[in-house]
C-alpha cells in the first residue's frame, strides 16, 4: 500500500472513530467503516493504544491477527515471547505481543488483543486482522461500495445473497473461526477456503490438482514459488482449467494456482481474493453462515501470469532456473532446470521476464561448464 493510498483511505474515515450509540429495536445498530483494495489486499484503518490509524489488511484465511515486528516495538507493545506457527512454508517461532486497547475500523472496540510479530509487510500496510472481525458478529464486505459493515444487534435479510453452508468453522481455543464455501471445478463440486489474504484467484492443493489431472507435466504451465511465514515453498504452478462456478458465477476458462504447500488437509484449496472481490460477502453468527452476492458488472478473473514459462532462484551470487514450464517460450527455446544463468544480475533478469508479449529475451546460460546465448519472445501460451 503506498502513502497516497493510505491517505486516500484515512480521508474516507476522517481519521477518526465514532462509537454508536445504542438502536432501538426497530433501528439496529450498524458500524460502517471504509475499506479499500490496495496492493492486492482488502484494507482497512486500526488504532492500537491511542496511536495514529494505521491501515490492516482483513484477512479472513487468518486464525490470528499479524503485526509489523517493527511497528509493535515502535508501539511499546508488551510482548510475550514466542509461539510456534505452522503455516505457509512449514512451521517458525514467531514474538507475540499484546495490545491493551485496539479499535477496528469505525468503532470496533478490543482489549487485550494478541497479535503475532513478523517483518514481511511492505508499505504502509501494518499487519492483518484474522477471521475472527467478520465470524465474532454478523457483517459485510461490501466491496463494491468500500464498506464493512458490522451489526451488533443482527443483520437484516439478504436478498440476492447465495448461502453457502456450513460457512463458518471453527479450528480451536483462542483461534479464529473461519470461511469456507464449496465452489465447482471442471464440474466437481470441492471445499475451499475464502481467504481474503491470498491474492490469488482460485489455487488447488497438491491432491486434488492430481485428482483432476491437472497437475501433468504434459499439461501447459507458468511455474513459481509461493513464501509464507516459514519462508519458501515448493514450486507451484498456474495452469488454465475449464470452468469454475462459484457463488452464482460460472467463470470460463479461469488461470488456477496449483499449490504444494496446503496446509489444512480438510479443504481442496483456497478460494483468494482476486475471486472475492467479484463479490460481496456477510456472515450469519448464530447460524455458522457465509453469504456472497455477485457484483452486477460481471468482471471477469485477471490474466496474470509469467510469460516466459521461467521461475528463477538466486541463492549469494549464483542464478539458476529452477523450473522451465511445458508450453512455454523458454521450454521452446530448450532451457532446462538446473541451468546456470551467467553475465547478468538477478533484477535485470527480472525486468526482462517481465516485459510485455513480443518482447525479446536474451540471456547466458552455463550448463556443464559451456557457456551459450539463448533467446525467446514472450507470449501467452496458456
Amino acid at each position: 500500500m503506498e502513502r497516497r493510498e493510505f491517505l486516500g483511505l484515512a480521508a474516507m474515515a476522517g481519521l477518526g472513530f465514532a462509537i454508536p450509540v445504542r438502536g432501538s429495536a426497530a433501528t439496529p445498530r450498524v458500524l460502517v467503516s471504509p475499506i479499500m483494495l490496495a496492493q492486492r489486499r482488502l484494507v482497512t484503518l486500526v488504532a492500537i493504544n491511542g496511536a495514529e490509524p494505521a491501515p490492516f489488511a482483513i484477512d479472513t484465511g487468518g486464525s490470528v491477527s499479524f503485526i509489523n515486528t517493527d511497528y509493535a516495538r515502535a508501539l511499546r507493545l508488551d510482548d510475550r515471547g514466542l509461539a510456534r506457527m505452522r503455516g505457509v512454508g512449514g512451521i517458525a517461532d514467531l514474538p507475540v505481543y499484546l495490545a491493551k486497547n485496539v479499535i477496528i475500523g469505525a468503532g470496533l472496540r478490543q482489549e487485550q488483543v494478541a497479535f503475532t510479530g513478523v517483518s514481511s509487510f511492505n508499505g504502509e500496510i501494518r499487519g492483518t486482522l484474522a477471521a475472527g472481525v467478520l465470524t465474532a458478529m454478523d457483517s459485510d464486505l461490501d466491496i463494491e461500495k468500500g464498506e464493512w459493515r458490522l451489526y451488533p444487534d443482527g443483520r437484516p435479510s439478504r436478498e440476492g445473497f447465495v448461502r453457502m453452508a456450513n460457512g463458518i468453522v471453527g479450528i480451536g481455543l483462542r483461534q479464529s473461526a473461519r470461511l469456507y464455501a464449496d465452489a465447482t471445478v471442471n464440474g466437481r463440486k470441492l471445499r475451499f477456503l475464502v481467504d481474503t489474504g491470498a491474492p490469488s484467484g482460485l489455487s488447488l492443493h497438491l491432491a486434488t490438482a492430481r485428482a483432476l489431472g491437472l497437475w501433468d507435466d504434459s499439461r501447459p504451465y507458468s511455474p513459481l514459488r509461493n513464501y509464507g511465514i516459514a519462508g519458501e515453498t515448493g514450486l507451484a504452478r498456474v495452469v488454465r482449467t475449464d470452468m469454475l462456478e462459484f457463488g452464482g458465477r460460472r467463470f470460463e476458462r479461469p488461470l488456477v494456482l496449483l499449490r504444494q504447500d496446503g496446509v489444512n488437509k480438510s479443504e481442496d484449496g483456497v478460494i483468494g481474493l482476486e475471486l472475492i472481490r467479484r463479490f460481496n460477502l456477510s456472515t450469519d453468527v448464530r447460524r455458522k453462515e457465509l453469504w456472497v452476492k455477485p457484483h452486477p458488472s460481471g468482471e471477469g478473473l485477471s490474466e496474470t501470469y509469467g510469460m516466459s514459462g521461467l521461475w528463477l532462484d538466486q541463492k549469494g551470487s549464483e542464478i539458476r532456473i529452477a523450473d522451465v514450464g511445458t508450453g512455454s517460450p523458454a521450454k521452446a527455446a530448450g532451457l532446462k532446470a538446473g541451468d546456470r544463468v551467467v553475465g547478468t544480475s538477478f533484477a535485470a533478469l527480472v525486468r526482462q521476464l517481465g516485459g510485455r508479449p513480443g518482447d525479446t529475451v536474451r540471456l547466458s546460460v552455463d550448463r556443464g561448464g559451456a557457456a551459450q546465448a539463448v533467446s525467446f519472445v514472450l507470449a501467452e501460451y496458456l
